[in-house]
């Protein structure tokens, strides 16, 4: 079986050959075009050109709210203009092969869960940090849509319950890698963009702010990952995205969770401490998790 998996990210759609087993045969990539459906569709015809004629289906991984059922996309995060899309049924026309689609977390959550850092564990946590923080939940060995095919957006999370609601107590712009850059910039006066790369060998050259923005961040993390515990009782939390590749972000993270799950209060809490490892599959999650969801949904339905 060969299909065609899409990554519709904001910047780039990330492209890959794959067949039933999830391995990736040839991976292109061309720019996001984010700003109508008519421009999506051009991308799409350059992105599937190639290699359509001999593909058995295409396997969506996009942002936003999808209804994995139906194949519609209710928003789709960069996308803007994406409302109430039946994006299944539009390519299924197009193309003439069976189409599927899903969200971006739940198809790196299905990628680790069927092949990669959650294989054989009932239950998991795919937890991806990025521009915000994308979820996958893994129970019972299934990945969990709710029942509005919403569960797992961890960005919306609200953090500080002492002001009113707004878009500043997320989780997304307190707890991600641009929050992490962007509370650098903030604390050290610093004008000029920063990467993660640059960042962390600050934090080896013992730059007191970086060191400090860093013990912040992990911090955080392990709180947050305290409350999701207490709500999912997961066996095992798998760290995702670019930042994921420093050693230093995972032991970091471990080091707080660890402290956070032994602390001692005046009487004992449920929560217990989950393991805490990287995911497996980086920047392919996507694609590879997006191909289980076109097994699940189109072959053995």
């Amino acid at each position: 079986m060969k299909i065609i998996g899409l990554d519709l990210g904001g910047t780039f759609i990330k492209c890959g050959l794959l067949n039933e087993k999830g391995e990736i045969s040839s991976r292109w990539k061309i720019a996001s075009p984010t700003a109508s459906l008519e421009d999506l569709l051009t991308a799409l015809d350059e992105c599937v050109k190639d290699h359509l004629a001999d593909a058995d289906g295409i396997a969506i991984s996009m942002p936003g709210k999808i209804d994995v059922r139906k194949g519609i996309a209710h928003t789709g995060g960069s996308y803007k203009w994406i409302v109430d899309l039946n994006i299944m049924e539009i390519l299924e026309e197009r193309y003439h092969v069976p189409v599927s689609v899903d969200n971006d977390g739940k198809c790196a959550a299905n990628a680790e869960a069927w092949i990669g850092a959650l294989k054989d564990v009932p239950n998991g946590l795919v937890y991806v940090l990025g521009t915000g923080i994308g979820g996958g939940i893994v129970l019972d060995h299934q990945v969990i849509h709710g029942s509005h095919m919403a569960a797992g957006e961890l960005s919306g999370c609200v953090v500080n319950h002492k002001d009113a609601y707004s878009f500043d107590n997320l989780a997304a712009l307190t707890g991600s890698t641009n929050s992490l850059l962007g509370q650098y910039l903030h604390k050290s006066g610093r004008k000029e963009p920063i990467d993660g790369i640059e960042f962390f060998h600050l934090v080896r050259e013992g730059d007191s702010t970086a060191l400090s923005v860093f013990q912040d961040f992990c911090q955080f993390t392990a709180n947050f990952f305290f409350t999701l515990q207490t709500i999912l009782d997961v066996d095992r939390i798998a760290i995702g995205g670019g930042i994921s590749e420093e050693p230093m972000v995972i032991e970091g993270i471990r080091k707080a969770t660890h402290a956070v799950m032994n602390y001692e209060g005046p009487f004992p809490l449920p929560a217990v401490e989950p393991e805490i490892v990287k995911c497996q599959f980086g920047n392919d999650a996507n694609l590879i998790g997006a191909v289980r969801n076109f097994i699940d949904t189109k072959v053995r339905r």
